[in-house]
């Protein structure tokens, strides 16, 4: 007898402000408690995924990854997703790659030699995608890569497009376990693009506390207009993965089938 189950998809974000837009399309509806992380399904009954907002770095993402694979149960039911999706923002490490550009990898790599492919989608439907889908290998770092000396190093040593900070342990976690993986990312930085060893301090846990935001407007007081340039690079960044991520799940998944 087949064992019945929640199987809507899972998407992780890292922080809020990835996930923003994505949540005016895919309305939050109902908690999903027990998780190491804020988790709730998303979106209208037929097309309900179940969002989790992470937190930055792969130490959260592999806590996060390994609760929503690890069979948890609402009411009487387990959940066991059909597919697990990384989203979220990326820096770019090649020319040809600008803010708001959406990758959808093809490989997510570490810098230890870890590889995993991704299987999800297999294909895309024909048609002009909006925003453009592009292809390539992504690089999972431990730390905010910050110079763009740095980006081209990374790009050309990994033959990678872009750098985030969590999908290489969710890859890992999907892989052992046989389930479909997906990444999808939006550029927020381009590759000539520098963070200030400051803003990279301040950025290190997700969100930045007011109090240490105004310390360091004191100490640099030229933070303020490269602190401006990220809130809008970001939410361009949001805004186009919102776009792409609702276009890909409405279009490629068949819905109330399996995978």
């Amino acid at each position: 007898m087949t064992e019945l189950a929640f199987e809507d998809p899972c998407v992780l974000f890292a922080l809020r402000r990835e996930a923003g837009p994505f949540y005016r399309e895919f309305r939050p509806h109902q908690r999903f408690r027990g998780a190491s992380c804020l988790a709730r399904f998303c979106g209208p009954p037929w097309l309900t995924v179940l969002v989790l907002e992470t937190g930055m770095g792969s130490e959260r993402a592999r806590r996060a990854a390994e609760w929503a694979l690890g069979r948890p149960v609402l009411g009487n039911l387990p959940y066991r997703p059909k597919l697990v999706l990384s989203a979220g923002f990326a820096g770019a490490l090649r020319k040809g790659y600008g803010v708001g550009d959406i990758v959808l990898a093809t490989e997510v790599i570490d810098a230890d030699g870890g590889h995993w492919p991704t299987t999800w989608p297999a294909s895309l439907p024909c048609g002009e995608w909006q925003p453009a889908l592009k292809r390539g290998r992504l690089l999972s770092a431990s730390s905010m890569v910050t110079s763009p000396e740095e980006k081209r190093a990374l790009g050309e040593k990994h033959d990678a497009v872009a750098v985030d900070m969590e999908s290489a342990p969710i890859a890992r976690l999907c892989h052992e376990r046989g389930v479909p993986f997906g990444c999808i990312r939006a550029i927020s930085d381009d590759w000539r693009t520098p963070l200030s060893p400051l803003l990279a301090s301040l950025l290190s846990g997700g969100r930045a506390a007011p109090l240490r935001v105004v310390a360091a407007l004191l100490q640099s007081p030229r933070l303020a207009g490269e602190m401006w340039g990220l809130a809008r690079a970001t939410r361009r960044a949001a805004d186009q993965l919102g776009k792409a991520l609702g276009e890909l799940l409405t279009l490629t998944l068949p819905w109330g089938a399996d995978l």
